[in-house]
C-alpha cells in the first residue's frame, strides 16, 4: 500500500468522526435553549363533579399486595361558595395477565362496587376512609375507579321501576381510573439474570 492511499484513509476516517461528532452533540440537537429536564412529579387523577373536586388514594400511602384487603381514602373539596352534594362511584377491577398463546387480553373482572353520598358546605373538605372488604388476587393488575353515581342508579332503591343505566362494567360514565397498581410478585435481580 502506499503512502498516499494510506493518508487519503486517515484523511477520510477522520473527517467523518468530526462530522458525526459535530451533527450528533447534544447542543446541537436542542432546539432551544430551555432546561427539558423531565419532572418527576406525576399528578394525582381527580374527578370534579358538580362542583366537589375528588381525588382517591390508599390510606397513608400504604401499597397493597395479592390476599390483603386494602383501605381506600377519598378527599372531596367543595370548590364552590355553595353547599353541593354528590353521590361517588368507587369501583375495583382486577385483570390477570394473557395466556403467552392468546392474542386476545382477558377482561377485567369486578371485585367490589360501593356509593358514596357526599355532602360539603361551601369550600369545606373531607377525607372518608373506605374498608374494601375484598382479598386482592395475585398476579393482577388492580384498578380502581371514581366516578359520578347517575341518578337512575342513585334511586334504583327508592323507585324499583326504574332502569339503571348500561355502562361498561367496573367503569361509570364520566368516571376516571384513580389508582393502578400491581399484585404480581416483584422479579428479584440475580447474578444468573443480569
Amino acid at each position: 500500500m502506499k503512502n498516499n492511499d494510506l493518508m487519503t484513509i486517515v484523511t477520510v476516517a477522520l473527517t467523518t468522526a468530526v462530522l458525526t461528532v459535530i451533527n450528533f452533540w447534544p447542543a446541537t440537537l436542542d432546539a432551544d435553549d430551555h432546561d427539558t429536564t423531565p419532572t418527576t412529579t406525576i399528578a394525582q387523577p381527580k374527578l370534579v363533579a358538580r362542583g366537589i373536586e375528588m381525588a382517591l388514594a390508599t390510606a397513608h400511602g400504604r401499597t397493597f399486595g395479592a390476599g390483603e384487603e386494602p383501605l381506600l381514602e377519598l378527599t372531596a373539596a367543595n370548590t364552590t361558595g355553595d353547599p353541593a352534594t354528590v353521590s361517588a362511584n368507587l369501583a375495583l377491577t382486577s385483570s390477570s395477565p394473557s395466556d403467552m398463546m392468546s392474542r386476545v387480553p382477558r377482561l377485567p373482572k369486578a371485585l367490589w362496587q360501593q356509593n358514596l353520598p357526599i355532602a360539603l358546605q361551601p369550600n369545606e373538605t373531607r377525607t372518608f376512609t373506605i374498608p374494601v372488604p375484598v382479598k386482592l388476587p395475585p398476579t393482577s393488575m388492580i384498578a380502581v375507579t371514581l366516578g359520578e353515581t347517575h341518578p337512575n342508579e342513585a334511586t334504583a332503591d327508592a323507585n324499583p321501576d326504574a332502569k339503571p343505566v348500561p355502562h361498561r362494567a367496573g367503569l361509570p360514565p364520566g368516571g376516571i381510573v384513580a389508582l393502578r397498581f400491581s399484585t404480581a410478585a416483584p422479579v428479584l435481580q440475580t447474578a444468573s439474570n443480569k
